[in-house]
């Protein structure tokens, strides 16, 4: 028993009994039979690293009977899209396309326990779209973390022993925006909009609240006592509620629209009387009769970062307003134009304009010199 050395590396050998349920550590008297892993490695130190977690995992009752069934990842795919848990996220139905496309058609027929970071790595490298084309960085990496997020459920209830998703990072993509409507851009926008449009595009203007938060707003979350709109845990891309404050303007829209509103629809947003399911066709003729290119509804978030900034909220307050996490990503949506430099430099001057400073000749041929 212990270490073997073969030509292609070491291997470790234990006497092992089988209860139908684990692998468990024979005792000495030569019942049990012989089961031999391999290391993978000619390395002997690493080796007998492997030997010694082995052993440990024997003893603790944590190598599974060969005789169980393994489970599939098809199986335990089916199990995770019906988990309550799973089903009530806003993700859900991307998170259904992602499995039922992508990685039951990968991975389906290996057991779940049988995954490897490299079997993670090799759908990064041949993931295509369905045309054919290769997806961006970034939706690459949405479909790994869904990988992560299934595999992480599948190891709280012991299915397998690690998450190996994990094991492989994910790059960052370089697929910042920093497109930002002027002043003149925002108002052909608004006037090229459709009326049911034009107030959604306001508060994502002057709130950057994400469209999915807007078209699921619901008339319990509107404060116009106090000029807030109020998001639970569960209204929100980050599961965080926050308290955003309206502005005069959008206080005063949302007051006439509480005025005709339907009593048995709470959905603050309607189309010919119903909840608003998109606002994509909309937005596109919007921007198509404005004459606005390179442009998406996402963009309004940082339209709202910047000019909060320009107006000079402290970046605290604005992140609480649009709701990021961390300063990374507020910088990331925060843009910073030739027209902010420049009055950055005006502003500079007006400080220097009004500052006292003693000219140079004074300080070396004035009074202040001494021999």
């Amino acid at each position: 028993m212990g270490l073997t050395k073969r030509k292609d590396g070491w291997y470790v050998e234990f006497r092992v009994v089988d209860d139908d349920k684990v692998l468990s550590l024979a005792p000495h008297g030569g019942i049990g039979r012989m089961k031999r892993w391999k290391t993978g490695t000619p390395n002997k130190t690493v080796a007998k690293q492997w030997e010694a977690k082995i052993k440990t995992d024997l003893v603790m009752g944590k190598i599974r009977s060969e005789k169980i069934k393994q489970m599939t990842f098809a199986e335990w795919g089916k199990r995770y899209l019906a988990l309550e848990e799973v089903k009530g996220l806003r993700s859900y139905r991307d998170r259904l396309t992602s499995m039922q496309d992508q990685w039951v058609p990968f991975l389906g027929a290996k057991a779940l326990d049988e995954i490897t970071a490299a079997d993670v790595e090799a759908f990064r490298n041949v993931r295509r779209l369905p045309n054919g084309d290769m997806p961006s960085l970034s939706t690459i990496n949405y479909d790994h973390a869904i990988l992560k997020h299934c595999l992480s459920l599948a190891e709280r209830r012991g299915f397998v022993s690690s998450n190996v998703a994990k094991k492989v990072t994910l790059p960052i993509p370089d697929n910042e925006r920093d497109r930002v409507l002027s002043p003149e851009e925002w108002e052909r926008l608004y006037a090229a909009s459709a009326d049911h449009l034009k107030p959604i595009l306001l508060v994502a203007y002057h709130l950057g609240m994400r469209q999915g938060e807007i078209l699921n707003l619901t008339w319990d979350r509107v404060d116009l006592n106090r000029g807030f709109i109020r998001l639970s845990g569960k209204d929100t891309k980050s599961k965080e509620g926050r308290n955003i404050p309206l502005t005069q303007e959008l206080v005063q829209i949302l007051r006439e629209m509480n005025k005709v509103r339907q009593l048995n629809c709470p959905s603050v947003f309607l189309y010919e009387g119903k909840t608003l399911q998109g606002i994509k066709r909309a937005f596109a003729g919007a921007c198509k009769r404005a004459g606005i290119t390179d442009f998406r509804f996402h963009d309004l978030r940082h339209c709202a970062a910047t000019n909060l900034r320009r107006a000079g909220v402290d970046t605290l307050t604005a992140m609480k307003i649009v709701g990021h996490k961390s300063e990374r990503m507020h910088r990331r949506y925060n843009s910073v134009s030739e027209t902010d430099l420049t009055q950055a430099t005006q502003k500079l001057h007006a400080y220097h304009s009004n500052t006292l400073i003693t000219p140079a000749s004074e300080v070396l041929f004035g009074k202040s010199v001494s021999a």
